[in-house]
């Protein structure tokens, strides 16, 4: 029999919106987010597989809640905001308010595989995770394991925690992170 949890920790509040700054870090706020958020975490932190998305406000976010502790961590691309590069800094608003009504079978490429490779960690994934990443990975794995027809499935607050909990390939629980109706800094 095999048993997952997997906690995923939205990162703090950024210092600079995702349309100014490619990859900020974490605001003084930001930090202290990340900082309480690792006080709720600390029974876990040792004994967990510790994953962050390679940008920086998530990196910060696992590093700050992992203050102390010592734990090493592991960049994982998988888990990057969704991809948007090739959208214009000022239609991404626009754009990424409209991702989150499209239909699963209608978004755009690039945003399915993005997505398709979370699934496939989520289904491969043994044993017992935290992850620091992103708004998006987080409504997207959700909303795969609730088989939601969207993307979109709630808004998870900045450094609260969703966990999912499956046995044998199907989950069991899934408590939501606090779900606030928090700015995306765009």
């Amino acid at each position: 029999m095999s048993q997952s949890h997997i906690i995923l920790v939205r990162h703090g509040e950024a210092s600079a919106e995702w349309s100014v700054h490619l990859d900020p870090g974490l605001s003084a706020k930001g930090r202290g987010q990340a900082k309480n958020s690792g006080k709720s975490l600390v029974n876990e932190l040792s004994c967990y597989q510790l994953l962050s998305s390679p940008k920086k406000r998530a990196i910060e976010t696992m590093e700050i809640m992992n203050k102390g502790y010592k734990n090493s961590f592991e960049l994982d691309h998988r888990f990057i905001e969704i991809p948007s590069s090739n959208i214009d800094a000022d239609k991404k608003k626009e754009w990424l308010v409209s991702i989150f009504t499209t239909p699963i079978e209608e978004l755009p490429e690039t945003v399915t595989e993005w997505r398709n490779k979370l699934i496939d960690w989520l289904r491969d994934a043994e044993g017992n995770f935290i992850v620091a990443t992103h708004f998006m990975v987080i409504n997207a794995l959700v909303s795969h394991i609730t088989s939601n027809d969207v993307i979109s499935y709630f808004h998870p607050d900045y450094a609260s925690r969703t966990e999912i909990f499956i046995r044998n390939g199907k989950l069991t629980q899934l408590i939501l992170g606090d779900d606030k109706k928090t700015v995306i800094n765009l």
